[in-house]
């Protein structure tokens, strides 16, 4: 009900005072502009280029499901569609071609579920029962020729390819050298080179060098790019063919990252500490060699970006008690715990996240 206000002695009323939980709102309409765009500097921003705001995931997700239900973004990009899923009580499965997305999202999630459980970063108790968390999966190996674009677009990555969007031909350079990438649907080809040298001919000042990226190539190509660099001191041709080349080769081999632990009972509590992990993804990407990223970079733990322990693990779902996530950028995980556990025989589960977003699961029953 509505209250009226007026003045002493007066008999109109100057004005109504109405109550937000007794009023039916405004109906929302097809154009939602009443949503503004995250901005820098807004709490809830990531630095994601393509970031939601939550408020309109928030309106999507109350307006389409109910608590429980399963919400699925299979593009997920900075993780909004789950943060909010999670925040309103609802399942949800998240997927992504890229690792950087992926590894934005799990480290919004865990921050949802620190405040969910009333945990602070800082000393975190441990919780009774703990809650659901979360699995990262990597389902298949990238299908190249499905998957064109982002194929291209992580070989440029791994690679270290500066790309030139005002080409119409090359696709960037590495170093001083010119870059071709060739369709990945198929190998390069005589015809390909011939493009190439059509190009050139329209380029009579150029004298970089070419270097061109391939899945594959066939058995004529190696003797006409010979005889090619043979007659031209300009423009020489190099080939990366990304199965066989040593340096990049491993672009199309994943080495997972490995961990050690030790893992022991003391009464009521476990002892946890993490001796030792490696990310060969992380060492590549670096492009350090194994026995030399150790001298360069001594503290194994700035590879790791999250810990979270189970103190009860029942071999399906993960539920934290305890969970590492550094505040500050330049912070390190701890790597070291003391955790309460169950009296009887228990499973501890420890899950070791790295930068790139890849998990390591370590079990041990005490």
């Amino acid at each position: 009900m509505a209250d009226y206000i007026r003045k002493a002695g007066g008999s109109r009323p100057e004005h109504y005072r109405y109550y937000l939980d007794e009023s039916k709102g405004t109906p929302v309409s097809n154009l939602w502009d009443d949503i503004t765009n995250v901005q820098v500097g807004h709490l809830e921003y990531t630095g994601f280029n393509t970031q939601k705001p939550e408020a309109l995931l928030k309106r999507i997700i109350l307006a389409s499901s109910n608590p429980g239900d399963i919400v699925a973004d299979f593009f997920c990009g900075s993780g909004t569609t789950m943060a909010v899923a999670q925040k309103l009580g609802r399942r949800w499965i998240g997927c992504d071609i890229n690792k950087g997305a992926i590894q934005t999202t799990s480290k919004r999630i865990q921050k949802i579920i620190l405040e969910q459980i009333g945990k602070s970063p800082l000393n975190p108790p441990l919780v009774k029962g703990g809650i659901g968390g979360f699995a990262i999966y990597k389902v298949n190996d990238y299908d190249l020729k499905l998957l064109q674009t982002e194929a291209i677009e992580l070989a440029v990555q791994h690679i270290g390819i500066q790309r030139t969007r005002t080409d119409k031909f090359f696709d960037g350079h590495l170093g001083k050298s010119l870059v071709k990438i060739i369709d990945f649907n198929h190998p390069l080809t005589l015809l390909d080179l011939q493009l190439l040298q059509d190009e050139l001919k329209k380029r009579p000042d150029e004298d970089r060098d070419i270097t061109i990226v391939c899945l594959g190539k066939e058995l004529a190509v190696d003797p006409w790019i010979e005889e090619w660099n043979k007659k031209h001191p300009v423009n020489k041709i190099k080939v990366i063919e990304l199965k066989t080349d040593k340096k990049y080769g491993s672009f199309l081999i994943h080495k997972p990252a490995e961990a050690k632990v030790n893992i022991k009972r003391k009464n009521d509590k476990a002892i946890i500490e993490i001796k030792d992990f490696i990310s060969p993804t992380i060492i590549e990407r670096l492009n350090i060699d194994s026995k030399l990223f150790k001298v360069k970079i001594p503290d194994f733990r700035s590879m790791i970006d999250t810990v979270l322990i189970d103190n009860n693990y029942n071999g399906n779902t993960f539920h934290i008690v305890y969970s590492d996530v550094p505040e500050k950028k330049n912070d390190l995980v701890k790597g070291k715990y003391e955790i309460e556990i169950p009296k009887k025989k228990t499973r501890v589960a420890v899950k070791i996240i790295d930068m790139l977003g890849e998990e390591v699961l370590i079990v041990k029953e005490i």
